[in-house]
């Protein structure tokens, strides 16, 4: 009587499945968390640095604080949630 092993059944694999939806489920929220900026206004996310003289023009308009500096680089203070 021969006993063959089954070929291609662990539980390591099952493990690996298990940890990488793991990893995605915490990791998607916690990726769209630390994208949103705070701020008075809309969410602002990243825009080409062309169009960010006119998302100042916007918030100022609406009376917002402004999401970019005079050099079109992010304001910090809109960072703080």
């Amino acid at each position: 009587m021969r006993t063959f092993a089954a070929v291609g059944s662990s539980s390591g694999g099952h493990f690996s499945w298990w940890a990488t939806g793991l990893i995605v489920l915490i990791g998607i929220p916690l990726t769209l968390w630390r994208l949103r900026r705070g701020g008075p206004g809309p969410q602002m996310n990243w825009i080409p640095r062309s169009m960010r003289g006119r998302a100042n023009k916007t918030y100022r308009k609406h009376g917002w604080q402004e999401p970019f500096d005079d050099e079109g680089n992010r304001n910090p203070d809109r960072t703080v949630l």
